[in-house]
């Protein structure tokens, strides 16, 4: 501390503090002014914050402490910041809402199948169904911390949101903190504020969603060797049961604007750093929540070599940005019943929203199965014929088309038809379109010329689709003298 007259500096501070604590020493160096004093521990809390808020209107700032039976308030001198106009903020803003507009028509085009996103629908729909509403989601979010921060006192900037590549457009936006923590409660109610904030808007946003999902289904039908899927955490999957869809459907952009919300709800409650969840750990275990920071990181590199390589990337940011979070002013203070409550609120938020593989490819299944509705055996007199018939399931994950070939022997002609019931022209070869979780009846017609003899035949039936999965089936004929 460089004051121009210390010994009226001191005289200052010593007069603050006289006003709610006794003192009976004062230790001066060179970069603050240790103040021993001897409270009364049923006020401590109230009078300390009181005497926080009258220092910060002089630009100094103090920490309570107790070590060795003795409590001590160490006094700083507030340091100057050039204050950060709002273009920075206006412009991030701006950059954002573009490329998750651009995120927004990419998702819009892949959900109606559209092979060109760059047009004017596109990125509309994008902007309405995606963009807006994420950046809602997150900027409710921040501004919840905003608020908090404010009745709490601590001076904090307007949310700074941080631009991305599709498919997310965005990796989220933060507030910067610009005073100390006053307290533990404040901890606590500045971390979990935003993560409620933020679930109670991604909720129904999901939902919303998930009912024009269920309202336009629209079935996968990538052919080049699989497609990108999420994994839904235990709050969507919940949510996504009132909504029972079948099979591989793409989610409504509406819905995956919900579920990034949620997912990024996760790694804010992350308690490691000073993340949200890193701000109710050190509100909830005080300097202790050090040793869950080191376990959360090395989870998140472990998660990253062993199931998703994006968990390095968190847990390199984590660690570069500190692993310890920093003591809040009165790091004495109790928490009380309420913010313990906020605390396991924040805990089961993590639970429910948390998923250790958010994005991975879904390969194309391709299968189907096939059975007969009926006898596999029929006698046939030359001159006449008989039907078979067979159902094919899709039973794989994306729209196919199926190949049915039978071979015919001499004196039996067959033929293969989806006509009900069987007229026009057969062919030996059938080749049609079977969509996701569709299923179509293929008739066999087999007919004995009046040139064939008694005997019996094994009619063999192969299907295939089309990454040559193939099925087959045998009928028996035989032919009646």
């Amino acid at each position: 501390m460089v004051p121009t007259d210390v010994a009226a500096e001191i005289e200052l501070l010593r007069a603050m503090v006289g006003k709610y604590f006794p003192i009976y020493d004062v230790k001066v160096n060179a970069q603050s002014v240790q103040i021993f004093i001897s409270p009364d521990t049923t006020t401590l809390e109230t009078s300390f914050d009181s005497l926080r808020k009258e220092m910060n209107e002089k630009k100094f700032i103090p920490f309570l402490s107790h070590a060795g039976g003795e409590y001590t308030i160490t006094v700083v001198r507030k340091g100057e910041r050039n204050p950060m106009g709002m273009w920075v903020n206006v412009i991030l803003l701006c950059i954002t809402f573009v490329t998750t507009i651009l995120a927004g028509a990419i998702l819009w085009a892949g959900y109606t199948n559209t092979s060109n996103f760059l047009t004017l629908n596109n990125f509309t729909m994008g902007a309405l169904f995606f963009a807006i509403p994420l950046m809602t989601i997150l900027g409710v979010h921040e501004l919840a911390h905003y608020l908090t921060a404010k009745k709490h006192g601590v001076a904090a900037s307007l949310p700074f949101f941080i631009p991305s590549i599709p498919p997310l457009g965005t990796f989220g936006a933060f507030i910067s903190i610009r005073d100390p923590i006053p307290n533990r409660k404040a901890l606590v109610d500045i971390g979990i504020s935003g993560p409620i904030a933020g679930v109670i808007v991604a909720i129904p946003v999901f939902i919303f969603g998930m009912i024009l999902t269920q309202q336009s289904p629209h079935y996968i039908t990538d052919g080049n060797g699989g497609f990108a899927t999420t994994m839904a955490s235990m709050l969507s999957y919940f949510l996504s049961s009132f909504f029972p869809l079948s099979g591989s459907v793409i989610v409504h952009p509406l819905a995956f604007a919900g579920w990034v919300g949620l997912f990024v709800t996760a790694i804010n409650l992350l308690p490691a750093g000073q993340l949200d969840g890193g701000h109710v750990a050190r509100g909830l275990l005080g300097d202790n929540s050090r040793f869950l920071s080191y376990i959360t990181v090395a989870a998140l590199f472990m998660m990253g070599l062993l199931v998703y390589s994006g968990w390095l990337l968190f847990a390199v940011l984590i660690f570069f940005l500190g692993l310890r979070h920093p003591a809040p002013l009165d790091d004495l203070s109790k928490l009380g019943a309420k913010r313990t409550v906020l605390g396991v609120i924040g805990i089961a938020l993590l639970l429910v929203t948390f998923v250790p593989v958010p994005i991975f490819m879904e390969p194309n299944d391709y299968s189907f199965s096939m059975h007969i509705n009926g006898a596999d055996n029929a006698t046939i007199a030359p001159g006449n014929s008989t039907n078979f018939q067979i159902w094919v399931n899709n039973t794989g994950n994306t729209n196919e088309t199926i190949t049915v070939n039978l071979q015919a022997w001499e004196g039996l002609a067959a033929y293969v038809y989806t006509d009900h019931p069987i007229s026009g022209n057969g062919t030996s070869q059938l080749v049609y379109a079977l969509p996701y979780q569709g299923n179509s009846t293929v008739l066999v017609k087999a007919m004995v010329l009046n040139t064939a003899s008694q005997t019996t035949r094994v009619l063999p039936i192969y299907a295939s689709s089309d990454s040559s999965f193939q099925n087959h089936l045998n009928l028996t004929v035989t032919i009646s003298g």
